[in-house]
């Protein structure tokens, strides 16, 4: 039996909100959201309809069904006809939002055609602050990365002798589920912007907490809001856990989407959605959602980069110039984008291996490379400031960016540093 009908539908309200909370400022407060997203009436009226409950990790071949994503607060519905599609929005709109399941893909980088065989030295400037942290002992210890992106290859020389939690999050339908697997990567880049964050030599953090989740393809470098929502799903379910309970938590997203790219009806409905899904994050969990905001240059902004929840981050290079392809504009709820920016111009960061085992090292541009530097430098201040986390940091980040002699509305508040 082929699904004709699938949608995502988010809960409308942040649990925090809901429950009468400002945020998950503390550990007993996240606790509480966390027993609220465990308990739902909806799945119980899903099930009467005729749509059985898909366990996230265990599809079993199901064709058809709903998967509860708790810790997002979403539902993801595949129904058998377009009688029982309605009959389920019915079920859920009152409280959730219903959209499809839209595309997405990562800004186009440019890759240089020159590779390194050998350790490259960092390629931090004194402006970043790295160098200072390093001398107090500032490595990111202690603090929870989550990256979305192609993978990570955990056996690069980057990442040796130290455990990443990784995922691979297939494309739909997948029987088997999301697979927790060794990292791998087979197109770079999330190796690439993994290295930048806390590859042993040249990371800005090289001690942050990894945990990577698979969610674009190789091939097309695309995915998809429903990889996205379960891969976000399992990361605060990590989160959550008790040994991680006290400590900051950032998630990095080098990926979005335009306008031009969904039709006009849904658009507005997609990106209601996606704007929920950041507000879960920053609310429910006190996650810093580090996002780029794109390569397609001035005037041009790509969500969720461009939403106000969410950190975003344009590119210079090392000579603190612009980078041309850097985005920046308006976004449509008013605020001025990117935040600030970092450098993402010819930064060498891990590869891949060759077929002798060979870790290979490589220079890449765009505000993919970016974020990841911004998310290193955000991992530094939350180490040097116990308890800043969330909206705390993102405003430690703010007032200590270095301001450029560029137009604000290119840079936002300038080079994201360590003081």
């Amino acid at each position: 039996m082929t699904p004709l009908n699938k949608f995502i539908a988010l809960r409308k309200t942040p649990r925090a909100a809901a429950l009468g909370l400002q945020s998950a400022a503390t550990a007993e407060k996240r606790s509480e959201i966390v027993r609220d997203a465990e308990h739902s009436d909806r799945a119980t009226e899903l099930r009467a309809i005729g749509l059985p409950e898909i366990q996230p990790q265990r599809r079993e071949g199901a064709e058809f069904g709903f998967e509860r994503l708790g810790n997002v607060g979403v539902y993801v519905v595949t129904a058998v006809d377009q009688a029982q599609a309605q009959a389920a929005r019915a079920v859920l709109e009152p409280d959730y939002l219903v959209m499809p399941n839209i595309p997405l893909s990562l800004p186009a980088t440019a890759l240089a055609t020159r590779r390194l065989a050998r350790r490259p030295a960092a390629p931090w400037p004194e402006a970043s602050g790295v160098a200072l942290a390093r001398s107090r002992g500032l490595t990111g210890h202690g603090v929870l990365v989550g990256v979305l992106d192609t993978g990570v290859d955990a056996d690069h020389a980057e990442f040796a002798r130290r455990r990443i939690e990784f995922r691979y999050v297939p494309l739909d339908p997948a029987p088997e589920g999301m697979r927790a697997v060794r990292g791998f990567d087979v197109h770079g880049h999330g190796t690439h912007v993994c290295g930048i964050i806390a590859g042993r030599n040249v990371g800005v953090a090289p001690d942050v907490e990894l945990m990577v989740a698979a969610v674009i393809e190789s091939e097309t470098v695309r995915t998809s809001l429903e990889r996205i929502v379960i891969a976000l799903d399992w990361m605060l379910s990590q989160f959550r856990l008790p040994e991680h309970q006290h400590k900051p938590m950032i998630v990095s997203m080098s990926l979005g989407f335009r306008e031009d790219w969904i039709s006009a009806p849904a658009y507005q409905t997609v990106t209601e959605g996606m704007r929920l899904l950041l507000a879960t994050l920053v609310h429910d969990f006190d996650v810093l959602p580090v996002v780029a905001i794109g390569n397609d240059g001035p005037g041009q902004v790509r969500a969720p980069g461009y939403f106000a929840e969410a950190l975003a981050v344009g590119a210079v290079d090392f000579e603190g110039h612009i980078w041309e392809h850097s985005g920046s504009g308006r976004a449509p709820d008013g605020p001025q984008k990117p935040d600030l920016v970092g450098y993402g111009v010819d930064v060498v960061s891990s590869l891949e291996r060759d077929i002798r085992r060979r870790s290979i090292y490589a220079p890449m541009s765009g505000t993919s490379m970016a974020t990841p530097y911004v998310t290193g430098i955000a991992a530094l201040l939350a180490q040097a400031s116990p308890g800043t986390q969330g909206a705390a940091l993102r405003e430690r980040l703010l007032s200590a960016a270095l301001p450029l002699p560029v137009p604000p509305e290119r840079v936002g508040a300038g080079l994201a540093r360590y003081v």
